[in-house]
């Protein structure tokens, strides 16, 4: 049986705890990030510092994005899951992710998890992905406390996230979206 891979783009930051989760699942994480500080320090927090993989890389390059990746595809195979928050400023980064991905062994079904913001939600975007692809959105909303309204916690948002993994909805929606008018 082949160990399962998970690829995690933004997992030094909010998403660090679905690393550490996916981990204890039994996946091998390969954790794209920016700073290799980040990705060297959460490594040292991995039980299992083995099965994390950080790769440093500016993911608004495509042409270092796409050398990453195929390395990591030799390295440690195609992912089964990837988890995605990419900022709006590396546009052609997840498409990217998705053709490599999509072109490697089409029997083989894997899922994508992206991650948006709560605008996005509106805009019901239609997002083109490979036939083995199974596409999930969460979309990242805030709290209402008390008459008042917050952004989410890094935790709130790893454990959303893990929610909808393990649920594995078309749409999750973490937080609240409603009302729009009392977003922070």
């Amino acid at each position: 049986m082949k160990n399962q891979h998970a690829l995690v783009v933004g997992g030094t930051g909010m998403l660090k705890n679905v690393c550490h989760w996916l981990i204890e699942q039994g996946y091998h994480v390969s954790v794209i990030g920016r700073n290799k500080t980040k990705l060297n320090k959460l490594k040292q927090e991995i039980t299992q510092p083995q099965k994390l993989h950080g790769i440093s890389v500016d993911y608004q390059n495509s042409t270092c994005l796409s050398n990453e990746l195929l390395n990591l595809f030799e390295r440690h195979g195609i992912p089964d899951i990837v988890v995605s928050w990419i900022h709006s400023t590396a546009p052609q980064a997840l498409p990217l992710i998705k053709d490599m991905i999509g072109k490697q062994d089409l029997s083989t079904n894997w899922r994508l998890i992206h991650i948006q913001g709560s605008a996005r939600f509106f805009e019901k975007e239609n997002t083109p992905v490979p036939e083995n692809c199974l596409y999930r959105r969460v979309f990242l909303g805030f709290i209402l406390e008390d008459n008042h309204s917050r952004w989410l916690t890094h935790t709130e948002i790893s454990d959303g996230v893990i929610h909808a993994i393990t649920t594995d909805n078309n749409e999750t929606i973490v937080g609240t979206l409603e009302p729009w008018d009392m977003r922070p």
